[in-house]
């Protein structure tokens, strides 16, 4: 631009220029690499699950069978389908951690208590946190569980959820809840059905943005004391369904060997778990694809 000769620039009146502040290459390096994990939560979060607040399984157990789980009867029913709670006898308590792809960023911790109240049923606390500082998920749920016969088992379960976004995004929560039936009307042949979100519940005004409806159906077959088959689809409302296909083998005391496929996206696990008394610990590793390797494990701990 052309100043008039009675304005002359800076330049002109031998002035020296304006100083410029000097950026730090640290600091646009930081704040890039914080966009960038953002963005690639964002990204895995979306691909994973469809959309956010899912139900995250839990359990290297179920893991190990690529989440072909819904007829298990164990303290990670909890997350599974809570009727399977109704077969626990003893106060039993467990934790989880899983490590999506080698990244800490997208880690999954979970535990559950479960306690057996006779006749009355089985009442359980559990909950799920995944996530980093800038962008993360929590679950937290009370469940109730009865076995309503010899061969039919119902469970429901009350859940508060909250997504938390930094830079000023803030966090949103929500109440929702599951519930699932298992039965077995035929000997060692186990079906269940487990629904997440029957509600719809809304988490954000912005897109009607609503907590995604889940639903799994399955079947189990126990061939023997030592080997069970298990095959489960889950549907999610405007998703394409997840066929599910996984086997226990208890080898020998205190080993059992377990392995699976699914599909959409597809997955191949393979695990194994130790029982020691009172103790029991799982472990699993699932192979996706396009992404790569995730561990699981988990441990739990009965009271006489």
């Amino acid at each position: 631009m052309f100043l008039p000769p009675s304005q002359p620039s800076d330049s002109l009146k031998g002035e020296p220029p304006s100083p410029v502040r000097e950026i730090s290459p640290l600091g646009v390096m930081g704040d890039w690499r914080k966009i960038f994990l953002l963005i690639l939560v964002f990204h895995f979060s979306f691909f994973i699950s469809r959309a956010g607040n899912e139900n995250v399984p839990a359990a290297a157990r179920s893991a190990g069978a690529s989440g072909a789980s819904v007829c298990y009867s164990d303290l990670w029913s909890a997350f599974n389908n809570q009727a399977g709670l109704a077969s626990l006898k003893k106060i039993t308590a467990g934790i989880y951690f899983e490590n999506r792809f080698n990244m800490s960023e997208l880690g999954v911790r979970g535990f559950a208590l479960a306690i057996p109240s006779g006749e009355s049923g089985t009442f359980a606390l559990s909950g799920t946190f995944f996530g980093y500082s800038l962008y993360s998920e929590k679950k937290i749920g009370a469940a109730f569980s009865k076995q309503l016969g010899g061969k039919l088992r119902a469970g429901i379960q009350l859940n508060y959820l909250s997504t938390f976004i930094a830079e000023g995004y803030g966090t949103r929560s929500a109440l929702t809840g599951e519930a699932g039936i298992l039965a077995e009307p035929l000997n060692n042949f186990f079906i269940g059905f487990h629904i997440y979100n029957p509600t719809q519940t809304k988490i954000a005004d912005y897109a009607d943005e609503r907590v995604p409806v889940i639903m799994r159906i399955g079947a189990m077959y126990r061939f023997s004391e030592k080997v069970s088959l298990s095959i489960e689809n889950e549907k999610q409302v405007d998703a394409d369904g997840i066929f599910k296909t996984g086997i226990e083998y208890h080898i020998a005391e205190p080993l059992y060997l377990r392995g699976g496929i699914s599909t959409n996206p597809s997955l191949n696990s393979f695990g194994f778990g130790l029982k020691f008394g009172q103790f029991m610990f799982d472990a699993a590793a699932s192979f996706h694809e396009t992404l790569g390797f995730t561990p699981h494990v988990s441990l739990q701990y009965e009271l006489k």
